[in-house]
């Protein structure tokens, strides 16, 4: 009797376990996107506000490199969501079947 009942403990003490993970993974995916959202809205706010009319070329230049980094570094910022959510369900089937 006292063997069956060390068994249920442990089973539920992993799946709060397994409960947890998944909390945390949700939460990271809902504060990483807000997080993608403010800088979106400043980037978007500060890169129209900039007056060019007397830039030189070697300036116009570097704007327009800083722009192109920018954006492609929110581009890829993407990529780490779908990560963090695969490592999320990998973790759960991994838990699930062990």
């Amino acid at each position: 009797m006292n063997t069956m009942q060390d068994l249920r403990i442990v089973e539920l003490q992993e799946r709060q376990g397994m409960a947890f993970g998944v909390q945390q993974i949700v939460s990271t995916l809902v504060a990483g996107s807000i997080l993608v959202m403010i800088g979106l809205y400043t980037y978007s706010k500060v890169s129209g506000s900039i007056d060019q009319s007397g830039f030189t070329a070697s300036e116009n230049t570097t704007l327009t490199n800083v722009r192109t980094n920018v954006t492609s570094g929110f581009d890829l910022s993407s990529i780490l969501f779908i990560v963090v959510a695969a490592v999320g369900i990998v973790g759960a089937v991994m838990l699930a079947f062990k």
